[in-house]
């Protein structure tokens, strides 16, 4: 009897596990280089096979394995009108290190949470509270993925957990919300160049307004205290030590055609809740509608923070940061067709390090450019065939910037790469272009090709000539690149 018991036990908990994604893919990122460019021919083992422009909306690229395991809880107060919800969320992302002997799981919370709330006269009319209770990263400002800045990741120090709290009022489609985050991690004190604990601070504000479920207008403001100027020639400079304070506003305005196509939200930045009104029979979705339709969303985030004058060591600047995109999707009965415009300029890549040189503003008289790029893409979906064809492709002008040793595109935060002696930085462009097979409710099959072409890359060479060294151009098979992904992925 207690074996069924057990049993029971071990089913019921079956279902806490959310949204998984188990993969297996047999691919290769660059078919025309070896391993000699660190392309060890087909295999099982790497992940993370796409392009540029692929992972816009999500943290996850599509052939990896992960799980979310959600343990949730909904009761209804003692008090009239007064309910509370909690979850305890914990991602888990088996991987395969080829430097390793052994795979391992990668473990880490995803925004566990307790929520006490208060009903309002009025449908949908809500006042609550919020506490996130190790990471607060789903609750952050902007509203595209790639564009939004207050997670955890803005404190230029190591943070181990990153939680807050907010309060939100909300009304069908309108919001309003305050609230604030913080993080412990090392602090130097001038006087004495002690390294203590201190908690660094964060705040959030944001609101948005709904009209007739077609238009929808955002805008969110915050300040975080991201870390200390330390980076200073002389310890005894009156601006060693102090916080690098940063402020940024963010607005969206969206528009709809038809109520039954879902605005542009990332899975990322939602709330986990385990009930079966969240949970659906099928992952597997396609976007559809019966005749035309189209959304269009356009968003900006300007940000700023305090940081060292690259020119004066006695005084600090203001280094200011821009960020927008376009994003637009036709769909016309079950064809898509979506196109999209970016922006980010070097100081916004560069926010969260923070700076070109940690702590220390870019010189204004510095050669630089913007990241722009336009992609666009289309899939058809064949519903009697359970079959998707589809081809995107995007243009890419990189962020660069240009000093006595060369030109550098940076392609992020912590990835950049110089561009070859004599020559000016180059449109990167990357297709794909495949289909997916839906299986069953819960599987799919994808095959893929994927082209990109980056003259950007370089290598560095020794010659008798120029013993001090040169950068020239990458081989040809290392800028052109020819890969291939085919996945068996099941999803529930």
């Amino acid at each position: 009897m207690s074996l069924f018991a057990l049993l029971l036990s071990s089913s019921a908990l079956a279902s806490d596990f959310m949204d998984v994604w188990v993969s297996s893919a047999f691919e290769d990122d660059n078919v025309l280089a070896g391993p000699e460019a660190f392309s060890p021919a087909p295999n099982f083992v790497l992940r993370g096979n796409q392009t540029f422009f692929e992972q816009y909306e999500s943290r996850a690229s599509k052939d990896i394995s992960q799980s979310d395991l959600v343990v949730y809880r909904r009761d209804d107060g003692f008090f009239e009108n007064w309910w509370t919800e909690a979850a305890f969320v914990l991602r888990m992302v088996p991987f395969l290190n080829p430097d390793r002997t052994n795979p391992g799981v990668a473990i880490t919370d995803d925004g566990s949470y307790v929520r006490i709330v208060r009903n309002l006269p009025g449908k949908k009319h809500y006042l609550s509270f919020t506490g996130f209770a190790v990471d607060a990263s789903r609750w952050r400002l902007g509203y595209s993925f790639d564009l939004s800045w207050g997670a955890r990741n803005i404190h230029a120090f190591r943070t181990g957990a990153a939680p807050g709290a907010r309060i939100q009022w909300e009304k069908g489609g309108n919001y309003a919300f305050f609230g604030a985050k913080t993080a412990v991690g090392d602090y130097v004190d001038p006087d004495t160049r002690r390294v203590n604990n201190q908690a660094y601070y964060g705040l959030l504000a944001g609101a948005g307004i709904e009209i007739k479920e077609k238009l929808r207008v955002e805008a969110g403001a915050g300040s975080f205290e991201q870390g200390q100027i330390l980076n200073v020639s002389d310890t005894t400079s009156p601006l060693y030590g102090e916080i690098i304070q940063a402020a940024g506003v963010s607005g969206q305005v969206a528009y709809r055609t038809n109520a039954d196509l879902p605005f542009i939200q990332s899975a990322d930045l939602r709330l986990y809740r385990n009930t079966p009104e969240y949970m659906r029979d099928t992952y597997i979705s396609h976007r559809k509608l019966e005749g035309f339709g189209m959304i269009v969303q356009a968003e900006i985030n300007a940000l700023s923070h305090n940081l060292l004058s690259p020119t004066n060591e006695e005084e600090t600047v203001i280094e200011r940061a821009l960020a927008g995109d376009v994003q637009a999707i036709l769909v016309h009965n079950t064809t898509n067709v979506q196109v999209d415009l970016v922006y980010k300029d070097l100081s916004y890549i560069l926010f969260n390090v923070p700076g070109l040189t940690s702590g220390v503003a870019t010189p204004v008289d510095l050669e630089t450019t913007p990241q722009l790029y336009g992609r666009a893409s289309v899939y058809h979906y064949i519903e009697d065939a359970h079959f998707t064809p589809y081809i995107g492709g995007g243009l890419m002008q990189p962020a660069t910037y240009t000093t006595a040793d060369g030109t550098f595109v940076q392609y992020t935060e912590r990835d950049k790469e110089q561009v070859p002696e004599g020559q000016e930085a180059a449109a990167i462009l990357s297709t794909v272009g495949g289909f997916q097979v839906d299986v069953s409710k819960s599987t799919i099959f994808i095959g893929e090709v994927l082209y990109s072409v980056d003259n950007n890359q370089s290598e560095f060479i020794q010659t008798a000539d120029n013993p001090e060294g040169v950068r020239v151009a990458a081989p040809q098979n290392e800028r052109q690149r020819l890969g291939f992904n085919l996945i068996v992925r099941a999803r529930f």
